[in-house]
């Protein structure tokens, strides 16, 4: 094993580090591997992770993380009673390319934000970001060992469904994502590839099934029709509220700029994975979700179905075959698993990053990188074990258990904000053309893409935290923000404590290669 970073006494003693190696540096490199560990050092890091990832793995990853329309399976339920991410990603994208680093989010807005807000700006958007993506992962993880025990109920009328087994069904799934993770990095890129594939064909043979079995519904009932059984007397109201079922199958698309480390020309790649994952995941998931609703012939049927999950009904109505019904949902269920696995691959990442800049406790002990695998042992482990604990909570109480997966989506959008505010608000006069990376917007398209993105984010998460039914009671009240305010109460306190004199704040001061203009 070895310690993964060794900072100098500066920033022991919290003194901000820069680093302005030459831009001919990068300009000279003889190969994408050179410049990609030319940019590195200019970042202030050396090369630990081996880059064993390709474009069409990367893309491959984000699309199963992402899982739109599997994601959309899981979730209608909701926007069934309630009835922007390609500008975010395009956004994001924009800065990744400038700053190709597994920290992410929070090292870009050290480099972005003024010096005077560095310091505490960068720390939080780290602390945000790392939350959200445990828990997002958390909630593949879930979700695959709730679809598993749903296929049991609908293939064993006898069966008599009990917490304790959803639990020990998501520990499985679990410990699959953390022996790939540790054991079987090589064979990640492979796996994610193999996984795209099953989920763009899996998605057009379950497209197909619907749309040709079915009974169709009217054309009002999927675009006109508005059906509000969540309480509220706005529809307005409660399809906005409904949104939760249109974001959370968009999010996770970061998770390629946290594999930037593992990744040939990344600066080039990672963007278009986030932008590209963003577009395919897209145009499936409007697809599927307008054959789907066309497919329905008994919404009461979906919404009352013994398995918990209507999309199973649904497939158990068009094809009137138990068997048939599990192959489709054993598709959703599997990926599910897949996207666990690319959430731990990612997060890991996240946190051994944090780590490395020694923002997080036991830093040094976190930012060690296997010898033998060359992946952050000790983050997957620690993440794994963190959400097996969230079983326990599940087991225990499903309010808490939900309250805390609901926060995921405000933090994920709150860590997305932040470097696009600074972007915007300041960043993007900052940066002369030839700093910006090879996936470049131009300035007018970037300012336009940069606000639609905040505006988006930002009615986003005033109606998450909104009560998804009325009237309110303590079972489905919405404590996302009670959640978030005791996970950055937590940050908080550290940072007072430790965080502010030993966290090396990254800094790039710097231009990087030359920039081709794709807009």
């Amino acid at each position: 094993m070895a310690y993964s970073s060794e900072k100098d006494d500066s920033s022991k003693k919290g003194v901000e580090k820069t680093s302005d190696a030459p831009s001919s540096l990068l300009k000279d490199s003889p190969s994408p591997s050179n410049g990609d560990e030319a940019r590195l050092a200019q970042a202030g890091y050396t090369q630990e992770l081996d880059r064993t990832f390709s474009l069409p793995s990367l893309i491959a990853l984000s699309l199963c993380l992402m899982a739109t329309w599997e994601a959309l399976s899981g979730v209608v339920g909701a926007a069934l009673t309630s009835g922007g991410a390609p500008s975010i990603a395009s956004s994001l994208g924009e800065i990744a390319s400038i700053y190709p680093t597994a920290g992410g989010q929070y090292y870009w807005v050290a480099a972005l934000a003024p010096v005077s807000s560095r310091r505490i700006a960068s720390y939080s958007t780290g602390w945000i970001s790392l939350g959200a993506q445990i828990i997002f992962t958390t909630s593949a993880c879930f979700a695959a060992g709730l679809q598993l025990q749903a296929l049991i109920i609908m293939n064993n009328p006898s069966y008599v469904p009990e917490r304790w087994h959803a639990m020990l069904l998501v520990w499985a799934v679990l410990a699959y994502s953390a022996a790939i993770n540790i054991w079987g990095p090589k064979l990640l890129p492979h796996l994610n590839l193999a996984s795209g594939v099953v989920h763009i064909a899996g998605f057009a043979a379950i497209v197909v099934i619907l749309g040709v079995m079915s009974t169709k519904a009217p054309a009002t009932f999927v675009f006109v029709e508005v059906t509000n059984s969540s309480g509220w007397q706005s529809d307005g109201v409660s399809w906005l509220v409904g949104l939760i079922s249109a974001i959370y199958p968009f999010l996770g698309y970061d998770a390629a700029c946290h594999l930037s480390e593992e990744i040939p020309d990344a600066a080039r790649n990672v963007p278009l994975a986030m932008v590209g994952s963003v577009v395919v995941n897209g145009v499936m998931g409007l697809v599927y979700c307008i054959v789907f609703l066309f497919s329905i012939s008994n919404l009461d049927s979906l919404l009352s179905t013994s398995t918990g999950f209507p999309y199973m009904q649904l497939f158990l109505d068009v094809t009137r075959s138990p068997i048939g019904a599990t192959f489709m949902s054993l598709v959703v269920a599997v990926l599910a698993m897949v996207a666990n696995m690319s959430g731990a691959t990612s997060t890991s990442r996240t946190m051994w990053a944090f780590s490395r800049d020694r923002a997080i406790p036991f830093d040094r002990f976190f930012s060690v990188v296997s010898d033998a695998n060359h992946v952050p042992v000790r983050c997957i482990l620690v993440i794994t074990a963190f959400q097996m604990l969230l079983g326990f909570i599940y087991l225990g109480n499903t309010t808490a258990f939900n309250a805390i997966l609901s926060m995921s989506i405000i933090s994920m959008y709150l860590s997305y904000m932040l470097p696009i505010a600074y972007m915007l608000f300041g960043g993007r006069e900052r940066l002369d053309s030839h700093i910006l990376g090879p996936f470049q917007l131009s300035r007018g398209l970037g300012r336009v893409l940069n606000v639609v993105s905040l505006v988006w984010m930002t009615v986003a998460i005033i109606f998450s935290t909104f009560p998804t039914a009325m009237p309110t009671t303590p079972q489905n009240m919405n404590y996302s923000i009670v959640v978030l305010a005791g996970w950055l109460l937590f940050g908080i306190v550290y940072y007072a404590a430790y965080g502010r004199t030993k966290y090396d704040v990254p800094v790039v001061g710097a231009a990087v290669v030359t920039s081709i203009s794709v807009a």
